[in-house]
């Protein structure tokens, strides 16, 4: 059974953004599609563990599983990347460094295990934009670098989020 796992932003959820769009795409390529809203990630300090019981706990990733993940959740997506097997993560304006900021430091107990993931994941996508105000086009190039992975740029696309009012990306349909 095909299925993706939508992890939204933080202070955003499932229904935010081009969250809804991408869900609908999903659909009509026949995967069940799981969007939850994740634990903490509407507090000012957002919990790893809190997030990756919850995760675990109620929603399968299988080796046919895609997961995609904007901003936070790509260190959420990265974090179950290492533990399971799956067919493909996309990761959208996403960063794998650990100086961001002190509210995100519980996702950072350890370094990411890049090997690990290439391992666990057949195919990885990095979706940024040319403008993103949070992470670098450079950033992004060396975290695809670690992971093996394909770069994909979107021109103005900021960070994909409520200020640019994202409803679709457009780009991540020919690789879902």
């Amino acid at each position: 059974m095909k299925n993706a796992l939508m992890l939204h932003a933080w202070y955003s959820n499932p229904e935010d953004n081009w969250y809804p769009w991408l869900k609908t795409k999903l659909e009509e390529k026949y995967y069940q599609v799981f969007s939850p809203k994740i634990p903490t990630f509407d507090s000012a300090s957002p919990q790893l563990k809190t997030s990756m019981d919850f995760i675990e706990k109620n929603y399968p990733i299988v080796k046919e599983t895609i997961i995609i993940g904007h901003s936070l959740s790509c260190l959420l997506a990265m974090r179950l990347a290492e533990k399971y097997l799956c067919k493909k993560m996309i990761l959208v304006a996403g960063w794998d460094f650990d100086d961001l900021t002190k509210e995100h430091k519980s996702f950072w107990l350890n370094k990411i295990d890049h090997e690990k993931i290439r391992r666990n994941v057949k195919e990885i996508y990095c979706i940024t934009a040319d403008n993103d105000p949070y992470i670098t086009l450079f950033q992004v190039q060396e975290m695809v670098k670690r992971l093996g992975g394909k770069l994909v740029l979107v021109k103005k696309g900021g960070h994909f989020a409520t200020a640019e009012k994202t409803k679709q990306i457009v780009q991540l349909l020919p690789i879902i």
